[in-house]
């Protein structure tokens, strides 16, 4: 399946190694079984219009808010003006989005733009060092949370305020942005009393849906990436679904395979193997979308989920495919790659022993598409059903119709599970339990409960250096 979809984007989906007639092992899928995961999808597509129409679920429409888009735009040009840097603040769908829109289409590939930077992890080894080395006097602090209440990232944003403070003082309002929730919230209710510049996340768009939104598209207008053509894209992937039939429809098509995979032959770990600089981080996005979109409890019935895993090539070639070849065959394969690279030049002819000769003026892109080939060849040689997907080209348009693509594939596949595809009850949890180990007001009884659970845990810990038996001290001086 590929070809041109709509007016600007080529995409090819090739899903014929994972068919019955082409896979050995009685892993491919069977033209009748085929047929019914179809009808499931149909049904799932069904349900999810239905939700749509209720304004249950918000993210169909997002590649339809040009003007917001484009207000966006203008508001980022205004602040590039004024700033060199962004700071971007925020967790999980708040902050995967941006990095891997803004890593695949190359950054602002010489267009103006803030030099961006993303702040997803408290870790105090990794954000101090983060905060430290920025321009604080020209750099713009953007914090995404739609509750407000995400405990990581207001500890961030009471640092980055501080440090804002001591570098511009009372302007510090003027170089604070927040997106979040248009009514509710810790961050609304800041940004209504401090009068800071905000931009409001749909109720109805989950975090991980969120990239389309306020969430991705102004710290990626504010870097220089041209956030109206990213929603062209998705707005032609949008319509391709809505008006397409059938097995013509890739979205349902891609469904139905992943479903087969997720419920008819469940294979515990879907593995995508990204051969193009700059997919990588979009692998890291899906991996959230898929896992935490996914991997639920079903009532009166077993838990449903894939595990996502990442394999960057040819580098994980040679430390991962001995496993996935030759190890359990758990695992369904999707290899994404660009259609055309962005670099070209040749190997030199001479300086090669007589046995490696055919390199020898050649592409070096012929080398890594050859490693394309023979990592699936391999691959399908073992019996692993394989999905092939190319990009056809490295800019905005591409990478938002890729991006709306999988969140109506993994939408649509969760529906088929009999799952809720856009919660995420085992992340609450978490971060409920951490919430109360940090004092919450109210939430004593959690703690206590956490801390008696703990206490019956059976410790068989060893600590090298803390009076090992045997072990003689060591003198001053390390002698």
């Amino acid at each position: 399946m590929g070809g041109n979809m709509g007016d600007g984007i080529r995409f090819r989906f090739d899903f014929s190694l994972a068919g019955e007639s082409n896979l050995r092992r009685g892993d491919g899928i069977a033209a009748p079984d085929f047929r019914k995961m179809m009808a499931l999808v149909d049904d799932a597509v069904e349900r999810l219009a239905v939700k749509h129409r209720r304004g249950e679920i918000g993210f169909p429409d997002l590649p339809f808010h040009e003007k917001e888009a484009r207000a966006i735009s203008r508001d980022a040009a205004a602040l590039r003006a004024k700033c060199t840097h962004l700071l971007v603040l925020g967790i999980g769908g708040s902050a995967l989005g941006t990095k891997a829109v803004h890593e695949a289409v190359g950054g602002a590939a010489g267009r103006p733009g803030m030099a961006l930077s993303v702040g997803d992890n408290v870790d105090p080894d990794a954000f101090f060092p983060l905060l430290a080395k920025l321009p604080m006097k020209r750099t713009v602090v953007v914090a995404i949370s739609k509750s407000g209440g995400t405990a990581e990232t207001n500890a961030q944003l009471a640092l980055a305020i501080a440090a804002l403070k001591k570098a511009v003082g009372k302007r510090w309002r003027e170089r604070l942005i927040l997106v979040t929730d248009p009514s509710r919230g810790v961050f609304r209710r800041m940004a209504d009393a401090e009068g800071l510049k905000s931009y409001a996340v749909p109720p109805n768009v989950g975090g991980r849906f969120s990239v389309l939104s306020p969430v991705g598209l102004f710290p990626l207008a504010a870097a220089g990436v041209r956030v109206e053509r990213l929603l062209a894209g998705a707005a032609q992937m949008e319509a391709i679904f809505r008006h397409t039939k059938g097995t013509d429809n890739p979205i349902r098509f891609a469904a139905a395979v992943y479903a087969y995979y997720l419920l008819v032959k469940p294979k515990a770990v879907q593995v995508w193997f990204t051969y193009g600089a700059g997919l990588e981080r979009i692998a890291e996005w899906w991996q959230q979308l898929w896992g935490e979109s996914l991997g639920k409890e079903r009532e009166g019935r077993a838990p449903v989920g894939q595990t996502p895993a990442r394999a960057v090539g040819v580098t994980d070639q040679h430390s991962q495919l001995q496993l996935y070849q030759d190890g359990p065959a758990d695992k369904v394969f999707t290899f994404v790659r660009w259609m055309t690279g962005r670099e070209k030049g040749n190997v030199p002819k001479a300086g090669f022993a007589p046995d490696m000769a055919m390199l020898g003026g050649r592409p070096l892109r012929d080398l890594f598409d050859a490693e394309f080939e023979g990592t699936i060849g391999a691959l399908w040689s073992a019996g692993r059903p394989i999905v092939r997907m190319e990009i056809g080209k490295r800019d905005e348009e591409h990478v938002g119709a890729f991006l709306h693509f999988w969140e109506w594939v993994t939408a649509i596949a969760g529906t088929c599970a009999g799952v809720d595809p856009f919660d995420q009850p085992g992340v609450e949890e978490g971060k409920r339990i951490s919430r109360a180990l940090m004092g919450e007001k109210g939430t004593e009884a959690i703690r206590a409960d956490f801390a008696e659970k703990v206490s019956r845990i059976r410790r068989a810990e060893i600590r090298i250096g803390e009076d090992l038996p045997g072990v003689p001290p060591r003198r001053k001086g390390g002698k």
